[in-house]
């Protein structure tokens, strides 16, 4: 298993390892009924973590993802320069930026959480946590289709394509459900569901790169030291 790869695992395992520790502590706290958000939408991925003792846990964990989630970008820059190195970098750069962007979004997000309820800066935590949400469904979208685009040049992208393609097209089918939640004023149990489907569904894109990243190695040729030559 190659670095990268233990990347792409860590990227969704502690996140959602995170979300469903914090959800069972509650179950046992009793600050959250027990059941399967999932389906039912009787807890936000937010309420899990303002309690106390979740939200030590919460934030810990969720943090940490941020952090594994922005390494997780530079190496797919890495990767998609490997793979396509006469595209010109700025556009790789520059998605890998956006992608960068909505990591430090989500931990903004994240940190302003407390068990102060009542005093919870309310706007910059949705805003955070919105823009996540939305900078990665674009940047996904758009790091899928290039992809697409050097496939059928005949460049070989892993074996996750059609996977990924999956999951940025459910992203957007439950972006347009959140959408008319929004315009007919549905309860938030609705809007929970779909909350943690697109958490799900955007952990799975980072996993999804663990069955392209066999064989790629974080390692910078660029910086490789080449030991002068002795002379005869």
């Amino acid at each position: 298993m190659s670095l990268a790869q233990v990347l792409a695992l860590g990227c969704f395992w502690i996140s959602h390892l995170t979300f469903w520790i914090t959800l069972v502590m509650g179950f046992y706290t009793g600050n959250t009924d027990v059941c399967l958000p999932y389906l039912t939408g009787c807890t936000s991925i937010t309420a899990t973590g303002i309690p106390d003792p979740q939200a030590f846990v919460f934030r810990g964990g969720l943090i940490a993802a941020c952090v594994l989630f922005i390494l997780w970008w530079y190496a797919m820059q890495a990767w998609l320069l490997q793979l396509a190195p006469q595209r010109p970098i700025m556009t790789v750069r520059y998605m890998v930026s956006v992608g960068v962007l909505s990591s430090v979004c989500l931990i903004v997000a994240t940190a302003v959480l407390r068990p102060d309820k009542a005093n919870l800066p309310w706007t910059l935590h949705t805003v955070g946590a919105a823009l996540f949400f939305l900078i990665s469904l674009l940047v996904q979208t758009r790091v899928t289709f290039w992809l697409r685009q050097l496939q059928k040049t005949g460049v070989d992208v892993g074996r996750s394509l059609k996977f990924k393609f999956v999951l940025v097209g459910k992203q957007w089918l439950w972006l347009l459900v959140m959408l008319a939640l929004q315009i007919f004023g549905s309860d938030d149990q609705w809007k929970n569901v779909v909350e943690w489907w697109m958490a799900l569904l955007i952990g799975l894109y980072y996993l999804s790169s663990y069955y392209d990243w066999q064989d790629f190695h974080l390692v910078d040729h660029s910086q490789t030291v080449v030991p002068p030559r002795i002379p005869d």
